[in-house]
């Protein structure tokens, strides 16, 4: 009996929580978030979407894609900052933050974002001159882990442009690539979400851009929100000040 009894408290505890009005507007606020989140990356990826439709043979042209990657960053800052601040403030307003994230971050973030294509130009550049080559079996890890380590140090970043304004852009990075490593378990949780939404996005471009892509960005921002918020405040500031003075 006492087991029944828990099963239908608990049966009466959800019926409970389905009835109340701030559950339909939690779910609603972030449906919200999630499809202005969806536009602002699909607004980044014009570009990149341009490239692949224009080109005759994008693989080929493999540099010109890196390129038109790079306005992705002032997306996802864009993204990021309107979850950081529905968070903060308890109420979604994202068409407003995520305007204000772009204007603050998207400076910093396309240079967090060109940082890492500019990574994965060099190591494709050298997976294609060792190729075939007895220095393959040593290098081609070595850069394995580059861009492994390279695509969370620039999510988290991107994220930190929010979560630590007051660091200067090499103690983001400096700290971004030490949480990537610290927390892996969030890392780990980051590729696996980077992994279905890219099994969607070539599948379903639309759908995968514009219907789930604020979702997958927001619980990929949940892990680098959580990263972040294991990093002590004075422990910033002292990043902060032994970096150079020139913030980007």
């Amino acid at each position: 009996m006492s087991r029944l009894d828990e099963q239908a408290g608990t049966t009466g505890d959800v019926r409970a929580l389905l009835r109340r009005p701030e559950t339909y507007e939690a779910v609603f606020d972030i449906a919200y978030l999630a499809l202005v989140a969806g536009a602002c990356f699909g607004a980044s990826a014009l570009p990149l979407v341009a490239a692949l439709t224009l080109l005759a043979d994008p693989l080929t042209t493999w540099p010109t894609l890196l390129l038109c990657a790079v306005p992705l960053g002032a997306g996802i800052a864009a993204a990021f900052h309107a979850f950081s601040a529905a968070r903060e403030r308890g109420t979604a307003m994202p068409l407003r933050d995520a305007v204000r994230g772009a204007r603050r971050h998207a400076g910093r973030a396309t240079a967090v974002w060109a940082l890492l294509c500019g990574l994965l130009f060099v190591v494709v550049v050298d997976v294609l001159a060792i190729w075939a080559t007895p220095w393959a079996a040593l290098i081609g890890p070595l850069l394995g882990v580059l861009v492994l380590l390279g695509v969370p140090t620039a999510l988290v970043a991107v994220a930190g442009l929010s979560q630590a304004p007051e660091l200067p852009l090499p103690a983001l990075l400096r700290t971004s690539a030490w949480l990537a490593v610290r927390r892996a378990p969030l890392t780990l949780l980051t590729y696996a979400v980077l992994v279905a939404w890219g099994t969607v996005c070539l599948a379903r471009p639309v759908l995968g851009v514009l219907g789930l892509g604020g979702f997958a960005l927001y619980l990929i921002w949940s892990n680098c929100a959580a990263a972040w918020s294991g990093v002590d405040p004075a422990a910033r500031l002292v990043a902060s000040r032994r970096s150079p003075a020139h913030r980007w």
